[in-house]
């Protein structure tokens, strides 16, 4: 089973930036998420934190390899509420 790390809690500069540059990508909304090829919707119930819970798979390079991020996004309150760092 992976392990789900929450990068509001990684005080490295790269993982911040990471969380920063996944929140800029949302604010553009989330019609331009879904039709975006950097994040594939993941549409099953298993992995959603809540009702209206709509998680994002994302990959980017940390440290020259290739990581995945998950993105908790709330369709109510259309922000992002968690992004996680999945090792």
């Amino acid at each position: 089973m992976a392990q789900h790390i929450s990068i509001k809690e990684i005080e490295s500069k790269g993982f911040q930036e990471i969380y920063k540059n996944i929140s800029e990508s949302f604010k553009k909304g989330i019609s331009t998420i879904r039709s975006s090829l950097k994040f594939q919707e993941i549409c099953d119930k298993n992995f959603k934190e809540s009702e209206n819970d709509l998680v994002f798979t994302n990959w980017r390079n940390v440290n020259s390899e290739r990581e995945r991020f998950e993105i908790h996004f709330d369709s109510q309150r259309n922000e992002i509420t968690n992004i996680y760092f999945v090792k």
